[in-house]
């Protein structure tokens, strides 16, 4: 994102802050995490740099922070808003001329039909509170739109297919290591019984459904950088 020659950086979706917290440590300028969760951001603020600052934001309504950025990133976040091309709007809003936005974001691949996307795609996007997937092609559309030069668009699906492997595999351990005696446990612990119910209805159809995914070809984790004309 060429944040070493950028006097203001924004990190979209911050979260615990860790990536916002290594984009402070190699430059100069000044960075800003944003999120809307206060618990994650409660995390973040224990990284402290003399350039770095959490402060709480809506990514739709990110014109109330009145500042623009040279350079913005936006990690892992972007499906769990319910108009990408609205957000992409605002955000385009708080970029200067020749300012660098970097998405990463689980998307779908393009020209599925609606039984494809139903059998595979609605249980994950269930599971994880994600109400629409967007396209590649359609998220370059609505960059292109609002004043971005596409530079490098590519699907990280290789790379990030290890840590799903992971997933699916501790996924299943979790199950076949849950004994009628476990299951007893967690009834007589009140947060114990709730942890245990999510992990058993949750997350293990969810890791089934994101390794049915990858292997369909369907679910993509997708990269994009892309830079702000100058009108």
């Amino acid at each position: 994102m060429h944040i070493q020659n950028s006097s203001e950086i924004l990190d979209l979706a911050c979260g615990r802050g860790g990536f916002t917290d290594l984009i402070a440590q190699n430059t100069k300028g000044n960075v800003l995490g944003v999120d809307i969760s206060e618990a994650q951001l409660a995390h973040a603020r224990s990284h402290q740099r003399k350039n770095l600052e959490f402060i709480a934001c809506d990514i739709m309504h990110v014109n109330k922070l009145q500042r623009k950025f040279d350079a913005v990133s936006f990690l892992d976040a972007a499906c769990y808003l319910p108009d990408k091309r609205k957000a992409i709007k605002k955000i385009a809003n708080v970029v200067n001329p020749n300012g660098r936005f970097l998405l990463v974001d689980w998307c779908m691949r393009s020209g599925l039909s609606r039984m494809q996307e139903k059998i595979v795609l609605h249980p994950f996007m269930r599971f994880w509170a994600v109400p629409n997937l967007e396209t590649q092609e359609n998220y370059e559309t609505y960059l292109q739109r609002y004043g971005f030069r596409v530079i490098d668009s590519s699907v990280l699906n290789d790379a990030a297919r290890p840590n799903w492997e992971i997933g699916y595999k501790n996924a299943i351990k979790a199950v076949q290591e849950l004994s009628f005696k476990d299951i007893y446990g967690l009834m007589t612990k009140g947060a114990g019984l709730k942890e245990g119910l999510r992990i058993i209805s949750e997350q293990f159809p969810a890791a089934l459904y994101i390794k049915a995914g990858f292997d369909s070809g369907f679910l993509q984790y997708v990269h994009i950088l892309a830079e702000k004309s100058k009108s």
